[in-house]
């Protein structure tokens, strides 16, 4: 069954979407700062904005979830390659 989305999932999405949304809109505003000639060759002119909304992809780093950590009985006995793991060897002294 899959997880419920909390508030951090929630924003990673969100994030995702309002950078696309931004640059989408930034296109269609200002095509020749996302576009710019290659002639004559200067630094291109970015505006503030689209640059910020881009810079808005990052938030994930750092609202992302934390997994939850996994032990032997969340993997069960078969391992991802379907193969049952060695047994574990114990030392008698």
């Amino acid at each position: 069954r899959p997880d419920r989305w909390g508030t951090r999932a929630w924003l990673v999405s969100a994030s995702g979407a309002a950078v696309g949304a931004a640059v989408v809109r930034a296109a269609a505003r200002l095509p020749e700062a996302l576009d710019p000639p290659p002639v004559p060759l200067t630094a291109p002119e970015l505006p503030l904005w689209p640059a910020a909304a881009v810079l808005a992809g990052l938030l994930p780093a750092f609202v992302a979830p934390v997994p939850a950590p996994r032990t032997e009985t969340d993997a069960g006995s078969v391992s991802r390659s379907g193969q049952t793991p060695p047994a574990k060897e114990t030392t008698r002294a």
